[in-house]
């Protein structure tokens, strides 16, 4: 049962929620501070639900929060979340893995489909298809893929041909600035 007026927070006084108020620097805080001097003054959850502008059951369950854990019980405790699946030494060895390359590929790329399976099958955890992508970014690995080529592109040789006959014909022309591949400015600081 939430109690109110002078029972509730019986150790704390009136004016030592006021002083403690007025030095708290966070919003959330001062807001819970807030609901606790006036239950302290005797208002209802309904009445500070309306004047702080919050949902009645925020109220109430800062309210019980503070009435079970003191004072303390304005600020929020930290949540660790969920523990990590791979270890330190496990994420370690995946990068090993990852920079020798995938084993029976002969392009030497990995893709998420390769990495998902053998996080499978090496470290038996399995991840779906964006988090492989979050850890691989994490460890510090980028997307990388092949330049696509054109189905008519030129042969090596073509291209050969093609540069020797497009220097050829600047310097027949006197324009020097094509020949050569433009020169780049580099900074004084």
């Amino acid at each position: 049962m939430l109690t109110k007026g002078v029972e509730f927070l019986s150790e704390v006084s009136e004016h030592q929620l006021r002083d403690i108020y007025r030095r708290e620097k966070l919003r959330k805080p001062q807001l819970r501070l807030l609901a606790a001097l006036r239950r302290k003054q005797g208002w209802t959850i309904e009445r500070i639900a309306v004047s702080l502008e919050q949902p009645l059951m925020t109220i109430h369950g800062w309210l019980t929060r503070l009435q079970r854990r003191g004072i303390e019980g304005i600020h929020n405790r930290k949540q660790t979340g969920r523990p990590a699946q791979l270890t330190l030494t496990q994420k370690r060895r995946l990068i090993k893995d990852l920079e020798r390359g995938p084993p029976h590929n002969s392009s030497g790329l990995w893709t998420t489909k390769l990495v998902q399976d053998h996080l499978r099958r090496k470290y038996k955890v399995s991840f779906v298809k964006q988090h492989v992508w979050r850890l691989l970014d994490q460890l510090g690995f980028s997307i990388q893929r092949p330049r696509k080529k054109h189905h008519q592109s030129a042969s090596p040789e073509e291209m050969v041909r093609f540069k020797k006959k497009r220097v050829d014909w600047c310097t027949s022309t006197g324009d020097v600035t094509s020949s050569s591949p433009p020169k780049m400015k580099q900074l004084s600081v």
